[in-house]
């Protein structure tokens, strides 16, 4: 399976997941978005904007904002993000949720004018850096490989730093070292799903079928308590596969 990210196109039959190209993609869809890496927006990935700095009156605002936005309940969320915002207008964790909740809606320049809005605010927020960077990774790979290895120097406790820089190597089909960056995320944060379905989706793409496999089941088994944003029936079929 591909990281929660883009499509990535694996060896042969027994690829992870995206072999598929063509004619044959259009039946196979199903299984390529079980073995993609999970591009989740660094910010999210991490939950670090959860209550970052919010202050004390905000606090209760921008928790039910997250859990409505952990449910999925993205007016919900919005509404509660932007009550504080009215209120404390340059509050990060409000201005981060919205921007997850852009990158979710596939509104990517919006979500980055967000993540410029906290910038602005805050220059160090490591979160929208990494988020940003995230985002523009398509474009200038190279280039966002060392802002990202940069922000790691001064933030090596940052599991979204670590996520973020798995993505761009699972991008570039650079699977080893983008298992280790995701390793290093999930040191930081063992119970992440995403990161734990990223791990699984670099080793199966390394063909180390084992290994991929128990990630698997602990992605599956994080992502009952947390949401996730890979396709958990794929993830499934694809059990099925490594374990004929």
């Amino acid at each position: 399976l591909p990281p929660v990210l883009p499509p990535t196109v694996p060896p042969e039959a027994s690829r992870p997941p995206q072999a598929a190209s063509g004619a044959v993609a259009s039946t196979r869809r199903a299984e390529r978005a079980g073995r993609e890496p999970a591009s989740v927006p660094a910010a999210e990935v991490a939950g670090v904007f959860r209550l970052n700095d919010s202050r004390p009156r905000h606090g209760q605002a921008i928790e039910h904002a997250y859990d409505a936005l952990q449910a999925n309940r993205l007016d919900d969320a919005r509404s509660g993000y932007e009550q504080v915002l009215r209120g404390d207008p340059r509050n990060a964790d409000a201005l981060l949720g919205l921007a997850v909740i852009a990158t979710r809606q596939g509104q990517t320049e919006r979500a980055q004018q967000i993540y410029l809005r906290v910038l602005e605010a805050d220059p160090a927020n490591v979160t929208a850096q990494a988020a940003l960077i995230n985002l523009r990774g398509h474009s200038d790979s190279g280039q966002s490989e060392s802002r990202l290895k940069i922000l790691l120097a001064s933030q090596p406790d940052s599991p979204s730093l670590h996520f973020a820089l798995g993505n761009l190597y699972a991008r570039q089909g650079r699977w080893s070292e983008a298992q280790q960056a995701y390793f290093q995320a999930y040191a930081l944060e063992p119970d992440n799903a995403d990161t734990l379905f990223n791990i699984a989706v670099s080793l199966d793409h390394l063909r180390q079928n084992k290994l991929a496999a128990q990630y698997y089941r602990m992605a599956l088994n994080a992502a009952e308590t947390r949401r996730s944003a890979f396709d958990q029936n794929a993830v499934g079929k694809r059990l099925l596969e490594l374990q004929q």
